[in-house]
């Protein structure tokens, strides 16, 4: 079979960035217990190998209350998607010792909400309800409402004349379009701030530069990673004629039906380790 990596492939800065900090953390802290508040990154993969390294992460829908269970001096690594601000206080009440993980993009998002509302704005969010990061953005102020990217806006929440329009960093970006231009048209003056991260949107526009010949894609991600899943998206949507599959790990890849395959594609999310793309390349190059 012929395989094409679709580039680009690894881990994204912010990602990166996210992993180091995390070891930093149990380097500079030996003997203390060292905890991630949520999944670091949205990859099951990256997740079981900080466990391995004695990096614990803590899951619950109450985050007040696993950051309470912590004893003074543990670590606390806040994830890569932001988070409520009021736990910074609480971590901080506990003595505890605070990592903050929070990508850039996702980082310069929050500022500039914040700015936005100490000026008066309203803001609206475009987001995945449910996910880390449209949390913690909604989190920030109750001047900030959710345009859900499934269950759309109550535009009689809005008062502003111009209120700021921003986004999750790792949404379709076609479909980001299609909001911004349904929300012009009910606020002809929002401001917009297209806020999709580079790392995500390089991958969405590689995906759409596919050859169209190939009769498979496999896209390599976490199915709780936003920027994996509008990777599968975008190719079920612009190459019906091949199959398109998502899948975690070599061991996904084993289970599918590969009969008759002659041209592949991989591509991957941003935090997707490259180790496991590269697997699977190599084993899809032996059928």
């Amino acid at each position: 079979m012929e395989v094409e990596l679709v580039q680009p492939q690894g881990y994204c800065a912010g990602v990166l960035n996210a992993i180091r900090l995390a070891y930093k953390a149990k380097e500079e802290n030996p003997g203390k217990n060292i905890f991630v508040l949520g999944m670091l990154v949205h990859n099951k993969t990256v997740i079981n190998e900080l466990t391995s390294n004695g990096i614990i992460t803590l899951e619950g829908e109450d985050e007040a209350k696993l950051v309470s269970s912590l004893s003074k001096g543990d670590v606390l690594v806040f994830s890569a998607h932001g988070h409520d601000p009021k736990l910074d206080e609480l971590a901080d009440n506990k003595g505890l010792i605070i990592y903050n993980a929070t990508c850039p993009k996702v980082q310069n998002n929050i500022n500039k909400i914040y700015a936005e509302t100490e000026a008066g704005h309203q803001i609206i969010y475009i987001g995945q309800k449910g996910h880390r990061e449209t949390n913690a953005a909604l989190t920030i102020s109750k001047n900030v409402s959710l345009y859900d990217t499934k269950l759309l806006i109550n535009y009689q929440e809005i008062t502003d004349k111009s209120p700021l329009v921003i986004n999750q960093t790792t949404l379709n970006f076609l479909s980001l379009k299609d909001i911004h231009d349904d929300i012009k048209r009910h606020i002809p003056e929002a401001r917009i701030s297209n806020e999709i991260c580079s790392a995500t949107r390089k991958r969405q526009e590689a995906v759409l530069s596919i050859n169209p010949d190939v009769d498979l894609i496999i896209i390599v991600g976490d199915k709780k990673s936003s920027n994996s899943q509008k990777l599968y998206e975008i190719a079920s949507s612009h190459y019906r004629n091949s199959d398109v599959y998502m899948v975690s790990d070599l061991e996904d890849v084993k289970k599918l039906n590969l009969e008759n395959k002659r041209k592949a594609a991989i591509s991957s999310g941003a935090s997707s380790p490259l180790y496991i793309v590269e697997q699977i390349r190599d084993y899809l190059l032996t059928k």
